[in-house]
């Protein structure tokens, strides 16, 4: 997990200093021993859709799917300014032991694994508000109907830095 954390921190350093400039959502970390509240994916039913926006420095799209048989689905894909690819990511909200649990696996543009074969980086769900989940470093709020911000806590594991996203909803 480690290795994941710096190379986020590595992307993050190299697109330091552009993004959004909008008010910042609060991260949250879940307190070590502590437990995730109860939760199921219906009640993240106000994320799902198409979302582009900004942030590392560059252009940011996710897709999220509707609930089936206890997870969403969604993917994750991230370029420069310039519109060349750093990342993608494909990611699950999975219902575990009554709460959330976030699970992210990292691709290079050529589908290279950034975690072995077997292996995601996970986010325990902390809280849950109206119109915003907080995973263990990483927060989803909606604003309105038609904005999502997003922030992850990158760095070292407690974070030592943030990257924030600000996305508007894509109609068809």
């Amino acid at each position: 997990m480690r290795v994941l954390f710096v190379m986020i921190a590595a992307a993050f350093m190299l697109t330091a200093g552009a993004g959004a400039e909008e008010a910042k959502v609060e991260i949250k970390s879940l307190v070590e021993g502590g437990a995730s509240p109860q939760a199921s994916v219906s009640d993240l039913s106000w994320m799902i859709g198409h979302w582009k926006g900004e942030g590392l420095g560059g252009h940011s799209e996710e897709v999220i799917s509707a609930p089936a048989d206890g997870q969403m689905m969604g993917m994750f894909r991230q370029t420069t300014a310039e519109g060349a690819l750093m990342f993608y990511e494909f990611y699950l909200f999975v219902e575990e032991e009554g709460s959330l649990v976030l699970k992210i696996k990292h691709f290079n543009p050529d589908l290279t694994g950034w975690e072995d074969k077997g292996d995601y980086a996970a986010f325990p769900l902390v809280a849950l508000g109206e119109n915003a989940v907080y995973f263990d470093g990483l927060t989803f709020a909606l604003e309105g109907d038609d904005v999502l911000h997003a922030a992850v806590s990158i760095g070292e594991e407690g974070g030592t830095n943030r990257a924030d996203f600000r996305y508007e909803r894509q109609t068809p």
